[in-house]
C-alpha cells in the first residue's frame, strides 16, 4: 500500500472502515451514487494534488458540474472521504461549491 505526507500506512481495518461509511452514506443518502453516462460534454480542466478536474454537463439537469477523478491509495481515500464530510456539512453555502455524488467509473 502507499503511504500520506506522515509515511503511515492504511492498515485493512482503516480501509475497511472507509468504504464503510461510503457505503452506509449511500444506503442512507446522503451521499448519491451518480453512473458517467448521466453526464455529457466532459472535458478536462486540469489536475491538482491528486486529481484531475473534469468540466461536464449533468443530462437531466441542464447542469455543469466539476467531476474530480482519484487514483485511489492510502492518502487520498482519507481525504476524500474528510472532504465530502466537510462538504455535506456546509453544502448549501452560497460561497461553498455543492457536493453531489460519487462516481465509480473511469472518467477519460
Amino acid at each position: 500500500m502507499t503511504s500520506d505526507s506522515n509515511n503511515k500506512n492504511f492498515d485493512k481495518d482503516e480501509w475497511v472502515q472507509l468504504l464503510q461509511w461510503i457505503k452506509d452514506g449511500i444506503a442512507k443518502d446522503y451521499i448519491n451514487h451518480h453512473y458517467y453516462n448521466e453526464f455529457q460534454k466532459i472535458k478536462y480542466i486540469g489536475s491538482g494534488g491528486h486529481c484531475k478536474v473534469y468540466r461536464a454537463t449533468w443530462k437531466n439537469r441542464d447542469t455543469v458540474v466539476a467531476l474530480k477523478s482519484f487514483e485511489i491509495n492510502d492518502y487520498v481515500m482519507k481525504e476524500m472521504v474528510n472532504e465530502v464530510k466537510l462538504l455535506n456539512k456546509v453544502n448549501f453555502h452560497k460561497n461553498i461549491i455543492q457536493f453531489f455524488a460519487l462516481l465509480k467509473e473511469k472518467i477519460g
